[in-house]
């Protein structure tokens, strides 16, 4: 077991609804077909899912986002209010709560429906002096990038604030341009969200070469790029490991990258080294896509998967 650590997070809020059900005929009005809905599941999503990760791993958290004021703020809220994390949401009446409808057929996810107001928002610069005087009282802080409006206005302060204080910061980062994430202690961007800012690569020499050239760039100590099946690879100075996917079926991806920054900053904010960090982090993301929508994983459930 780690010690509990309070960790903050800042990040783009959602809501992810699940409709799951069973189609059994094409429609008379168009050829499509119909799903008859059974069910109706609703969890937090985005940055809320991260902080649900973290509270469920043992945590201390501390959850500041933006919402709508609407029935999925509500809903939101009722969700994270059962949860043992002190959440602080910035609610903005022009702006929709972000929304992730899933349509699900046995199992199979069939079709996502999103509603956003994407970036519409101005609220969060006006917010950054309450944020500031949270940093000194926390061990590390999650910046949740779903690129929708809360991180990019406020994030290079909350960095430079963090540096300042010698306070971890661990980016999970969206978008064109990385920059903003620059001298962060961590980032992590999965394969996708590499190659848009850096390109594809042909091979493994040209993507180490590309990723190092990032995490320099950047200033980061440490960049972490998930790729899916095939593992991770960690860089920092003058070194570069790879760590081999869990073998495991994959049910549902959604929300890995999720449990993958919340087991990463757990584990280094209660000091155990960026390897161990990294191993445990791995394991954590193959249990998590095990199960349909975005799930957490324990402390003995990790415990559990590395005895086996």
């Amino acid at each position: 077991m780690i010690k509990r650590k309070r960790i903050l997070v800042i990040g783009d809020l959602m809501l992810d609804r699940y409709w799951t059900g069973s189609i059994d005929r094409i429609s008379p009005e168009a050829p499509v077909p119909i799903i008859d809905v059974k069910k109706s599941v609703d969890k937090p999503g985005g940055a809320a899912n991260v902080a649900k990760n973290l509270s469920d791993f043992g945590m201390e958290v501390i959850l500041i986002g933006l919402t709508g004021k609407d029935e999925a703020s509500l809903k939101l809220f009722e969700l994270i209010s059962g949860l043992n994390l002190d959440y602080k949401p910035i609610e903005d009446s022009n702006i929709r709560t972000t929304v992730k409808l899933r349509v699900i057929d046995k199992n199979k996810q069939l079709m996502r429906l999103d509603h956003e107001d994407k970036n519409l928002s101005k609220k969060m610069p006006s917010f950054y002096k309450s944020i500031e005087e949270i940093i000194p009282t926390v061990d590390g802080i999650i910046i949740s990038d779903y690129d929708k409006g809360v991180v990019k206005p406020i994030v290079q302060k909350v960095l430079k604030k963090a540096s300042q204080l010698n306070i971890k910061t661990f980016v999970d980062p969206k978008g064109n341009n990385f920059n903003y994430y620059k001298k962060a202690f961590l980032l992590k961007p999965n394969l996708l969200e590499f190659e848009i800012v850096m390109g594809a690569s042909k091979n493994t020499k040209e993507f180490n070469s590309k990723a190092e050239k990032l995490r320099t760039k950047l200033q980061v100590s440490y960049l972490l790029v998930t790729q899916g099946k095939n593992g991770m690879t960690l860089f920092e100075k003058n070194k570069i490991t790879k760590f081999d996917a869990m073998l495991q079926d994959v049910f549902d991806v959604t929300g890995a990258g999720d449990t993958v920054i919340s087991i990463l900053s757990s584990y280094l904010s209660s000091g155990k080294t960026v390897s161990q960090a990294v191993k445990m982090a791995n394991v954590a993301a193959g249990l998590s896509v095990q199960k349909l929508g975005s799930t957490s994983v324990t402390q003995q459930e990790l415990i559990n998967a590395t005895k086996k």
